[in-house]
């Protein structure tokens, strides 16, 4: 199995589950950290090393995820500003997901004009 969640374990290639989805189960996991927006405006959530975009609404909670080795320290950094939180996976890789456990793609719920095009 190549670790798209698309194709089956089977060895038939054939199709599974959504196209393009990608399952990290085989990884292992070193770090789940909730980040709850407690304001009352928009908050953005950026996950590195890679600088994805994530935006909270006011009271919205995302989990962000560790995966592999974060070698002898830990699995993530936080750092904040007024607007914003950026979170670092130690292990150079991590994903998003909302508060149901529904991974989350780069740029949720961006507002328009957020960034210069």
């Amino acid at each position: 199995m190549s670790g798209r969640s698309g194709e089956r374990g089977d060895g038939t290639n054939e199709p599974a589950g959504e196209p393009g989805a990608w399952d990290f189960s085989a990884l292992e996991v070193t770090g789940r950290m909730p980040v709850t927006n407690r304001g009352e405006s928009l908050v953005e959530l950026t996950l590195e090393p890679l600088g994805e975009d994530y935006w909270l609404r006011p009271g919205e909670t995302f989990i962000v995820t560790s995966y592999g080795d974060y070698g002898s320290g830990h699995p993530f950094e936080v750092q904040y500003w007024p607007d914003s939180v950026s979170v670092w996976c130690t292990s150079w890789f991590g994903t998003v997901s909302d508060d149901d456990g529904n991974q989350l793609s780069c740029g949720h719920q961006r507002p328009d004009g957020a960034y210069p095009r």
